[in-house]
């Protein structure tokens, strides 16, 4: 069966410039077209529908619905509106981005930069240099660069859609972040989420003296950050991509990682496993049947690891529970391997549950290092 291609849509910071076509043209009294065609920053042309627009007595209102395609986004099908004014003077406002005579503000549901690590400084508005292009660009469309133009970017859903992202911890507060580095959305996610998370890294790494970090395989490990008083702002959530994140770690000078994690993934890790997701590699059960064989557990148990239906399944049949502290002093040492010797880790396993299986020799001296300087 032929595989279906997934549709690509278009970035808020695509939303935002068309909203903003909208209102200038009918602040202009041009005619309003249903479907604006714009060039995406990488010279693709889209077509992006109107949802609605209104025009007041020295305004004007744009509207359209983000459309993110095949991409599970959660501003797929939210408003992106622009209110627009032509002015004689632009005011000075702090949060606002100056570019020639064009202010570009955000306002209700787009979010306020408060750390330092991102696209856009502290204190401005979070419309990213991308969408800021694609929005000056819409504008001198329209109108000669001596008129000045405040274009004010808000959208209605935006305080409710932020919690679903990652903007508090990356300090976005108050909304979502217009976004788009060329305009259109790809369905690929991989790609999409390693940069998130080399975003968050990068983040925590510019906004903090320590050099070290947490590195959580899932959110279970944000249990055993709490139960043993770690900062949770020094957890970053590895996914499958522990490869990446410790070459990421690397390039932005970490010296200390701790990692915490379920056994189904931390123990591919043991066997030289960077990308943990199964359809990359799964050796689970092969790299706890020969860890147990070198520490010499009954046959019988080999046996059934090697049979077991999952790795959380294949920990009961192991009697000699040293192999779990043998295994996570393997990953700690893969990984020190993969940083090019670059970075100290030690590392711990644990079920769904939140038992602990092991830990390396060194885990808790780590912890309480951390710990001390959290």
């Amino acid at each position: 069966m032929k595989k279906k291609e997934l549709r690509s849509g278009y970035t808020t910071g695509t939303c935002a410039s068309v909203a903003t076509y909208i209102a200038l043209s009918l602040l202009l009294e041009k005619d309003i077209e249903k479907i604006v065609k714009i060039k995406s920053l990488d010279g693709i042309e889209l077509d992006v529908p109107v949802s609605s627009y209104k025009k007041g007595k020295n305004w004007a209102r744009g509207v359209v619905i983000k459309d993110a395609g095949d991409d599970p986004d959660v501003t797929n099908g939210i408003e992106i509106c622009a209110k627009v004014k032509i002015l004689k003077e632009l005011p000075n406002i702090k949060r606002g981005h100056y570019i020639d005579n064009i202010l570009i503000l955000g306002g209700r549901g787009v979010g306020l930069v408060t750390k330092k690590g991102l696209k856009v400084e502290p204190g401005k508005s979070a419309i990213n240099p991308g969408p800021q292009e694609m929005i000056v660009k819409a504008i001198k469309s329209l109108v000669s660069n001596d008129v000045k133009v405040v274009t004010k970017i808000y959208v209605p859903q935006g305080i409710e859609k932020a919690k679903k992202t990652f903007n508090r911890k990356l300090g976005v507060l108050g909304g979502i972040s217009i976004l788009g580095s060329t305009g259109i959305v790809k369905p690929m996610s991989e790609e999409a989420l390693t940069k998130s998370m080399y975003a968050e890294l990068k983040v925590l790494k510019e906004n903090t003296t320590k050099n070290w970090v947490i590195f959580a395989f899932g959110n279970h490990g944000k249990r055993f950050c709490e139960e043993n008083k770690l900062n949770l702002e020094h957890m970053v959530v590895t996914s499958n991509y522990i490869g990446f994140m410790i070459d990421s770690a690397v390039e932005l000078g970490f010296k200390k990682v701790l990692l915490v994690g379920h056994i189904g993934k931390a123990i591919k890790v043991a066997g030289g496993i960077f990308n943990t997701h199964s359809r990359v590699a799964d050796a689970r059960l092969e790299i706890l049947a020969a860890n147990a064989f070198i520490m010499n557990e009954k046959r019988e148990n080999i046996l059934k690891v090697l049979e077991s239906n999952t790795a959380e399944e294949a920990c009961a049949y192991i009697e000699n529970k040293d192999v779990f502290n043998l295994i996570c002093n393997k990953v700690a040492k893969r990984c020190k391997e993969h940083s090019r010797e670059e970075i100290e880790f030690q590392g711990m396993m644990f079920t769904y549950s939140g038992e602990i299986l092991g830990y390396s020799d060194n885990f808790y001296s780590m912890v309480e290092e951390l710990k001390n300087e959290s």
